[in-house]
């Protein structure tokens, strides 16, 4: 694997460490909220979460233009399905309004950085 001095490069990409911190949030919240979030949708929900970095790094990592962009598309997918599973658990009461604020604000932040990707993958050729 292509290594720079700060390691792998999708390490490099903002997408991929704010996803990773989003991530973070989300396995925090559903530590938090283990005794008020169901467990089957505290194990969905966290799925959905660490699939949005996995999808970035390993679009990176396959070293084509091509299946970078699959891959962020995946992504960008996981990243709507856990929007709609805190808007779920927001509206059921299962987290605080101000969790799901916190949530949906680094949900926003990761969906244009994973948009603007996208667009720049989608202006190159392979």
């Amino acid at each position: 694997m292509e290594t720079t001095q700060d390691g792998p490069p999708y390490r490099q990409l903002k997408a991929w460490s704010e996803s990773r911190d989003l991530a973070v949030l989300i396995y925090k919240l559903c530590v938090r909220r283990a005794k008020t979030i169901d467990r089957g949708l505290a194990d969905q929900i966290r799925r959905a979460a660490i699939s949005i970095p996995s999808n970035i790094a390993e679009g990176n990592g396959r070293g084509t233009n091509r299946d970078s962009l699959r891959f962020l598309y995946i992504a960008r997918g996981s990243l709507c399905e856990l929007e709609s599973q805190i808007d779920v658990c927001q509206r059921t009461g299962l987290i605080e309004a101000e969790d799901s604020r916190n949530i949906a604000d680094q949900i926003s932040l990761v969906g244009r950085l994973i948009g603007g990707l996208i667009t720049y993958r989608k202006s190159r050729s392979d």
